[in-house]
């Protein structure tokens, strides 16, 4: 028997797959209708617009991330090997489930998306640019890593090119092509 919680949650990762598979101006509450088997006014009870759902999938997808990032915070300390645990980590999610980075598929749908929506993903970039600029400054303090200028701007560089493999593998349909390139911009630096 479902709780209406967890119906909710059962409704964000539903939804999110459908977003990773089409983006979000290709999906509908129909989809998640006849995925989860339920009617769309039971989806709407929960969200009333697809904005809302919308808001609440980025909202899931950037604390799932967090905790990610976290977890490699605590389990590491070498910020190479933080960096490389990072791209490692999509490698296999791409590689396992056809797994994509949510906030890099939405942001090139940026124009056509409602407002809260584009407020999570900008914050997720944001979380992101600033864990990097962390690792990045560390590193290059304790000598691992070396590069000019700006860690904040080094870290929007990286994290732009490791979104870039991200594309680039989905569009030649093979993970190995993140991994390469990936791995490639943690070695440069």
């Amino acid at each position: 028997m479902r709780t209406q919680a967890n119906t909710a949650q059962q409704i964000i990762e539903v939804a999110l797959g459908l977003m990773i598979e089409r983006g979000y101006n290709a999906f509908s509450y129909a989809d998640i209708s006849e995925r989860m088997g339920i009617r769309k006014a039971g989806i709407h009870y929960h969200f009333p617009t697809k904005s809302d759902l919308g808001r609440s999938v980025v909202a899931y997808y950037r604390t799932l991330a967090q905790q990610g990032l976290n977890q490699i915070d605590q389990i590491l300390s070498d910020p190479r090997e933080k960096l490389t645990l990072y791209t490692e980590q999509f490698y296999r999610q791409m590689k396992e489930a056809n797994f994509f980075c949510l906030c890099t598929l939405l942001a090139t749908e940026l124009p056509t998306l409602p407002e809260c929506v584009r407020d999570e993903i900008e914050g997720y970039f944001r979380e992101h640019t600033a864990w990097f600029a962390t690792l990045l400054a560390s590193g290059r303090a304790q000598g691992i890593f070396s590069f000019g200028g700006d860690s904040t701007i080094k870290a929007q560089s990286v994290l732009a090119a490791i979104q870039g493999a991200m594309i680039a593998a989905r569009a030649y349909q093979d993970p190995e092509h993140f991994r390469t390139i990936a791995l490639q911009v943690c070695a440069d630096l």
